[in-house]
């Protein structure tokens, strides 16, 4: 597999991996602040194997990322009408200094084409304890 090129790998981020219908995905979630764990956003980066390398793309044609705790699917949104195509559905990961979880505040959706964040919570909302997790149908 080739090396991520021009990519600086921090504490502040986290990568998956997943596989779409056009091939292979790696995601990075770039965070503000470890202890605070505030979201930047995410890049997509899609294997030419042609050219044995990797691509950054803002495009999952209508694809839609999941992205958890040691999870990344990715799923058609013409299967999922509620959903909103080209975007990541993340759940918060953030992990305190004292080996804690986080308390969920750090969940929504990434719009890929434009950049831009939609939270999964209503703004007089909170997330509890525990952390939301995806549910996966079973086709």
């Amino acid at each position: 597999m080739p090396r991520l090129e021009n990519f600086h790998f921090s504490m502040t981020s986290q990568m998956y991996f997943a596989a779409g219908p056009s091939g292979l995905l790696i995601i990075v979630r770039d965070l503000k602040h470890v202890d605070e764990g505030e979201m930047v956003g995410f890049k997509v980066y899609k294997l030419d194997e042609t050219e044995r390398r990797w691509v950054e793309t803002n495009s999952l044609d209508d694809g839609m990322l999941f992205l958890g705790l040691n999870t990344s699917m990715w799923f058609s949104s013409s299967n999922f009408h509620e959903c909103r195509g080209n975007s990541i559905y993340f759940t918060d990961e953030h992990i305190n200094y004292d080996g804690l979880l986080g308390w969920g505040g750090d969940s929504g959706i990434f719009h890929l084409k434009d950049g831009s964040f939609h939270s999964i919570y209503d703004d007089y909302m909170k997330p509890l304890y525990p952390r939301p997790v995806w549910v996966v149908p079973n086709p």
